[in-house]
């Protein structure tokens, strides 16, 4: 039997209900999990980010003022080296980040939050390898920054610091300026090597290498699984680009850290069919910066156990990816 007009009325509305909900719930969902102005107002109001910009701060501080306060407060004027002002300031602005809900930075922050946090880079490093006594003496919340015989350090747990380098993640530019740092971190471990180690002297710098790369990993993982296909390859195809090297690498011998470095890079923008595959072979980043240190030294691979070094680097970062990506996906 044919339905009335009634009847397809009364199933029309229905229908109309149905899908007004399914929007407003997918609205709320969308908002709720991303309202950019929500997050910069969380940073914002949060008082230990009022100390850290003093008299500049406003409580209508546009996102873009408040991102460059703070790279001003965090930041001087020689790469990597800081006052132990600035460096309590840092440690002060990642702590807020790693407590604010979902560990969410403003678009407008993330790039400049992340150009201050790489310049910590050899901090943020020595954290991440997860096994520096040095570190973990001072990243309890009544810790502070400190200084010692090589300057003025910070450090936080590495589970905070991985929620903060989470957050910034969003943008690929920030990840790629964040990861290309740590791999120079990698690479002057590796190049202090003596040309004539034993297999002992290699095994340390190579974990400190192989470790933070992992996590890298792991952050990257969970920023993919979020995204759509086409989302996935505009994020990788970024990250490329970021990690780009200006120009070509340096002889070994007259900068062997920058020429490592550079040159590993220089081998993810070799072409390769997808932005994926190319992507891919950041995997390897620890052994590749170990294959590049073995050539230019002319190591004889048997002699130096080469193949086992490869497999302890290779499970390192396997590990490391692992327990990032899972605590980033416990916390979600």
């Amino acid at each position: 039997m044919a339905a009335t007009p009634w009847a397809r009325r009364t199933a029309a509305a229905a229908t109309a209900l149905v899908v007004a909900a399914a929007v407003g719930t997918g609205l709320w969902w969308t908002l709720r999990r991303d309202d950019p102005d929500r997050d910069c107002a969380g940073l914002r109001t949060d008082a230990r980010v009022r100390t850290v910009l003093g008299d500049t701060w406003r409580s209508d501080l546009p996102c873009g003022e408040l991102a460059a306060g703070l790279r001003r407060a965090t930041v001087g004027t020689r790469p990597g080296a800081h006052t132990l002002g600035q460096a309590h300031a840092m440690r002060t602005v990642v702590l807020a980040v790693a407590d604010s809900a979902g560990h969410r930075v403003h678009p407008d922050v993330r790039g400049p939050l992340a150009e201050a946090l790489a310049d910590y880079a050899a901090d943020t490093h020595t954290v991440l390898t997860g096994v520096s006594n040095t570190a973990m003496a001072h990243d309890g919340p009544d810790d502070d920054a400190w200084q010692d015989d090589r300057g003025v350090h910070f450090a936080v747990r590495e589970d905070q610091l991985i929620e903060v380098l989470r957050g910034l993640a969003e943008s690929p530019a920030a990840y790629a300026g964040l990861r290309g740092a740590d791999l120079r971190q990698g690479a002057a471990g590796l190049a202090a090597v003596p040309a004539d180690p034993s297999p002992a002297a290699i095994e340390d710098p190579l974990a400190r290498a192989a470790a933070p790369a992992g996590v890298f990993d792991g952050i990257a993982d969970d920023v993919l699984r979020r995204r759509s296909r086409a989302a996935r390859t505009a994020w990788q195809e970024g990250v490329l680009q970021g990690l780009a090297p200006a120009g070509a690498p340096p002889a070994f011998g007259d900068a062997p850290a920058e020429y490592l470095a550079r040159t590993w890079l220089g081998r993810l923008a070799e072409p390769a069919p997808t932005a994926r595959e190319r992507f891919a072979r950041l995997d390897d980043q620890a052994n590749g910066l170990l294959g590049l240190w073995a050539d230019a030294t002319h190591q004889d691979e048997a002699g130096i156990g080469l193949p086992a070094l490869r497999d302890r680097a290779r499970a390192s970062t396997d590990r490391e990816r692992g327990a990032a990506a899972g605590q980033l996906k416990q916390e979600a």
